[in-house]
């Protein structure tokens, strides 16, 4: 019954563009190209004066219904693409409020293997003031997941589970939002990984609480990672719910165990 009903509004809008607007219009532009008049705009008002009350007469029945018709038809288009667009729109929200869902479930867990919290990536709750060496921490923590099976990175959560949002983050940045937030992450992941690496971490933001926190999905690298901090490369890799650093032998053993 709802669709009938948009169709039908949709409909009655067309229908009534046609015959009140787009109607008197066309006759004034018949009229300049059947007269072989120059136009000009204070000419078409005149005209368009003139021929608007002419257009509705029953002499001009003919041509009215023709476009009352086309505008009708039009309007079921646009109505069937607005029930259409609706549809899409209600998809794309239940879905949304199912991942929203999955990402409470995943703080209500607690950091594990697959799944890290970081308060924010510049911001230092301690200090009340911000903290560029919060990047390195958030880059070895990729490079851990990376280096490892993988996982998610949940910024805008502190250790315990509770959601702080990135609000004070945002404040630290240039562009002060979601878009300013995810150059600022994929900054980080270039300069102290590398430039391909951003191509194996996929940034989502949720809105949890009326707060927004910000998910990186890392995927596991194919080749070693390693964290470049200050002309240091170091490797680090994710085990049990904690990112660790190795020495040179370590990482080579790893990396062989990971080959086997």
């Amino acid at each position: 019954m709802a669709k009938i009903k948009i169709i039908l509004i949709h409909f009655l809008l067309g229908a009534g563009i046609f015959y009140f607007l787009v109607h008197p219009f066309t006759m004034v532009l018949y009229w300049f190209e059947f007269s072989e008049t120059a136009f000009s705009f204070s000419l078409f008002q005149e005209v368009l004066k003139q021929r608007f009350l002419e257009s509705f007469t029953f002499d001009m029945r003919g041509m009215g219904g023709l476009l009352t018709l086309l505008g009708g038809f039009l309007g079921i288009v646009s109505g069937l693409f607005w029930i259409n667009l609706k549809k899409k729109n209600e998809l794309i929200g239940t879905q949304q409020r199912l991942l929203v869902r999955d990402i409470e479930e995943l703080i209500q867990a607690g950091e594990n293997e697959r799944v890290e919290f970081k308060s924010s990536i510049r911001y230092d709750y301690y200090r009340k003031t911000t903290n560029r060496d919060l990047e390195v921490i958030i880059a070895k923590t990729i490079t851990g997941f990376m280096n490892a099976k993988g996982g998610k990175l949940i910024i805008g959560v502190d250790d315990d589970g509770n959601v702080l949002g990135l609000e004070k983050d945002y404040k630290t940045l240039k562009h002060k939002n979601r878009d300013g937030y995810e150059r600022e992450v994929f900054r980080i992941i270039s300069t102290q990984l590398s430039h391909e690496a951003c191509f194996s971490n996929h940034i989502s933001f949720y809105s949890i609480n009326e707060k927004d926190v910000c998910v990186v999905n890392i995927e596991p690298s194919n080749e070693p990672v390693y964290v470049n901090d200050e002309g240091n490369t170091t490797f680090y890799v994710r085990t049990g719910n904690a990112t660790y650093p190795l020495s040179v032998k370590e990482t080579v053993d790893y990396l062989k165990t990971q080959k086997a």
